[in-house]
């Protein structure tokens, strides 16, 4: 009897013996019945409410090698109760056992859908209830004032749920505020704090968008009401993809925000709180952070790296490109400013003149050719191993008409039904291969590329993807002798001038 078992716990405030306690029930299990000693499949630190854990995916790809899975109880396998439907459904498919050892789960017996139906259900709403149970604790944290979330900068923990100044952090914070009231950016600020060597809120360099924060979410330096001493509680809460299983911020009615007030954490007073709320709203967008998640509306916005620091080139302001890190942290010193305009007109009738010429697809086409023929799968290799298979397949059903029967010969026969299946559809795949169809889509995909890049003015979009597809993923901007150039890892000596700013000579490209 061929066995596996599943354990799962489902956070880090849990512990790693959780898993040990589940697998030795099941190996207990085990023991009593007889059975072999199960193979182990494990998820540690996930919740049952997701489906794309690790071990959990890989034991339903396994499943049909075993003839019984067992779980400490059907909560461990998911939380869900469509999930836990689909996945007895597909391991009663394949002819697998599914026992619960703690709850007396078994899909052996009838009437078994009702159970696994109520008992998923039943973890689905302990997940529920759990969630009310946390919040209304914290609920009732927030409104005796202690704290019921993380603990931002320029504050220590001193008991459970208190807080105190950090003085030198609290020192930061009011530099802060007083160089953004009197006219700093949050870019300066940043800047100068990481030229003097201020570690950040993570420990790394500062970011602007770190010290000007999302009004709308209370985060953020400049944001961040806790700074005049008042803690604003329950802003948003955290809900599970019902697809992915992943946490998703949702944002909550300002009717359901506690609000309290603590005196003794402010670090600036109330008038210089005020001046930069009034300077971040007359700024526009609220302090929101820039840009989350839009896409690139500039052709080379972040597809180009600074060859100095590796970060992504962008638009500074209408007219320049620059690298970003320099801009937005000062920690590069790489301040070259490329004109938006004849930067891109450049790089573009480079690709266009350098790259997408016939001669240069001719020597893809040559070299794609002769990668492609070195590349055919060996079908004489192909058969010999399928033709094996088939052998000690025919040698185990032999012994086993003999009578010949162990613990090993299903083993044996599973794995070479398996080596069979896997050397057919590797013969399959072989007989399918035909590079000479490749040629002619990857002449139908260099007109495409070619088309867009010259319709690049009215279709960024497509014109930043087929420069992607052309050039991958690293396209460095680096500065040999007074030149810029556009250099593309993919080969060691191609690289695009795209001079453009100011004290550089225009010049010609190079491929």
């Amino acid at each position: 009897m061929l066995t596996a078992a599943y354990a799962r716990y489902s956070s880090d405030q849990q512990r790693d013996a959780s898993l040990d306690d589940q697998l030795r029930n099941c190996r207990a299990y085990c023991a009593r019945q007889g059975w072999a000693e199960p193979v182990v499949y494990t998820d540690a630190a996930l919740s049952g409410a997701r489906a794309d854990r690790p071990g959990y995916r890989q034991l339903l790809a396994d499943a049909s090698r075993y003839d019984v899975i067992l779980v400490d109880d059907l909560t461990r396998l998911a939380r869900d109760s469509i999930e836990s439907a689909k996945a007895v459904k597909r391991l009663t498919f394949a002819g697998v056992r599914l026992i619960g050892v703690s709850d007396g789960v078994d899909t052996a017996r009838k009437g078994h859908k009702l159970e696994v139906g109520m008992r998923g259900m039943i973890g689905e709403l302990y997940l529920d209830e759990l969630a009310e149970k946390t919040h209304r604790g914290l609920t009732g944290r927030a409104l005796d004032g202690a704290s019921a979330g993380g603990l931002p900068y320029g504050y220590q923990v001193t008991t459970v749920g208190e807080r105190a100044i950090d003085e030198a952090e609290a020192k930061i914070v009011r530099r802060i505020f007083a160089e953004y009231v009197d006219g700093s950016s949050p870019r300066a600020i940043a800047s100068g704090l990481n030229r003097d060597r201020v570690p950040s809120p993570r420990g790394s360099t500062w970011a602007m968008t770190a010290i000007r924060g999302d009004l709308r979410r209370g985060i953020g330096i400049l944001a961040n009401p806790i700074y005049i001493g008042q803690q604003v509680w329950n802003r948003s809460r955290w809900v599970k993809h019902p697809e992915t299983g992943r946490r998703v911020r949702q944002e909550r009615p300002r009717s359901e925000w506690v609000t309290t007030e603590h005196p003794d954490l402010a670090i600036v007073d109330v008038p210089t709180w005020n001046a930069a709320q009034a300077r971040m709203g007359a700024c526009g967008r609220g302090g929101l952070a820039v840009g989350r998640g839009r896409t690139p509306r500039h052709l080379l916005s972040g597809l180009l790296k600074c060859g100095e620091c590796g970060g992504p080139i962008v638009v500074l302001d209408r007219y320049n490109y620059g690298c970003s890190i320099a801009k937005d942290r000062g920690t590069c010193s790489n301040r070259v400013r490329l004109k938006r305009g004849p930067t891109e007109e450049r790089l573009l009738a480079g690709i266009r003149r350098d790259i997408l010429n016939e001669e240069a697809f001719q020597r893809f086409q040559r070299a794609a050719g002769a990668a492609l023929a070195s590349a055919a799968p060996n079908t004489d290799a192909l058969r010999r191993r399928l033709s094996e298979a088939e052998r000690e397949r025919d040698n185990v059903m032999r012994a086993i008409r003999e009578g010949v029967i162990t613990k090993t010969t299903k083993a044996a026969l599973i794995a070479a039904e398996a080596a069979i299946e896997e050397a057919s559809s590797g013969l399959e795949r072989a007989r399918q291969f035909q590079p000479a169809q490749f040629l002619p889509r990857a002449r139908e995909a260099w007109q495409r590329i070619t088309a867009s890049l010259a319709d690049a003015a009215r279709d960024v979009a497509a014109a930043r993807s087929a420069i992607h597809d052309l050039l991958g993923e690293d396209l460095r901007l680096v500065n040999k002798n007074g030149d810029l150039f556009a250099e593309i890892a993919a080969s060691s000596d191609a690289q695009i001038n795209v001079v453009a700013g100011a004290g550089f000579e225009p010049a010609t490209f190079g491929l």
